[in-house]
């Protein structure tokens, strides 16, 4: 208890309140002068890395994958009837029933076909 008196009594003669990390005008500028040279750093390397990478992969991912799609519509694949596949008790609440929302003529196969 003498402790907490004496420390409130220390503080409060001085008037100011003294954090660890209280920086000086000088520290304080050269903190800003190492974010400025870091917010530049990063900006360099997001304009000259970052950028040109995502345009040259994707320029890659987008012709496999067109080359992918003219495949399929040459060569599409053929419906093997596995016992497990195609198990209707009732038909689906949407639309014609017996397709899933996210059926896609060119990659499944339709026995009907």
């Amino acid at each position: 208890m003498f402790r907490i008196s004496q420390l409130a009594r220390t503080t409060a003669t001085r008037g100011v309140r003294s954090y660890s990390g209280a920086f000086s005008n000088e520290a304080y500028a050269a903190s800003k002068e190492t974010a400025r040279t870091s917010v530049e750093t990063w900006r360099k390397i997001s304009l000259f890395a970052a950028v040109p990478s995502v345009i040259i992969f994707s320029y890659v991912a987008t012709k496999e994958e067109l080359d992918h799609i003219h495949h399929l519509e040459h060569d599409p694949p053929k419906f093997v009837a596995y016992p497990y596949l195609r198990i209707r008790k009732r038909k689906l609440p949407y639309g014609d029933g017996d397709h899933t929302p996210f059926w896609n003529s060119l990659v499944n196969p339709d026995p009907e076909d």
